[in-house]
């Protein structure tokens, strides 16, 4: 999947839509003011994480082309069972978690969001997969009934 940006002003609205919650709202309040005055207020991609995809045997290809990553979110469903959100620097699975696994977002509670916002940005070289565990080391997959869904905010490397 190729990597598709758009004003930062639109990704903005497609990342509000998906929680209503006041801490996340801040948070994403304050990632796009930073981009704006501190980034030049860059175009990005807003990748969306679904549930019955990032429980895959090798995950959820966001994207295969090297970027930056921003920010990411989750929400996870409303089960007891613990869920690891991995981000990898990959373009198509994430069979290299020893040396692709950049971001981990635990889920640890029912219905539990998590957020990840990096002001530098994190380079991926590769692109972007995104893969759901039961367990911190990445050795079990989860199910997807309890994976989150959310996004993934990107802009070009």
């Amino acid at each position: 999947m190729a990597l598709t940006v758009e004003s930062a002003g639109k990704v903005r609205q497609k990342a509000r839509e998906f929680s209503k919650s006041p801490g996340i709202f801040y948070m994403l309040k304050q990632l796009f003011l930073y981009l704006a005055a501190n980034k030049g207020n860059p175009d990005l991609a807003f990748l969306p994480i679904d549930a019955t995809s990032v429980d895959d045997a090798g995950g959820q290809v966001l994207v295969d082309a090297a970027c930056i990553v921003y920010a990411a979110y989750g929400k996870k469903t409303a089960t007891t069972t613990d869920v690891y959100l991995a981000l990898f620097d990959d373009a198509t699975d994430d069979s290299g978690a020893g040396t692709d696994g950049r971001v981990v977002i635990p889920f640890l509670a029912a219905s539990e969001e998590g957020f990840y916002f990096n002001p530098n940005g994190l380079s991926m070289a590769a692109g972007v997969v995104a893969k759901a565990y039961t367990d911190f080391d990445g050795t079990t997959d989860s199910t997807a009934a309890d994976c989150p869904n959310g996004f993934v905010i990107v802009a070009a490397a």
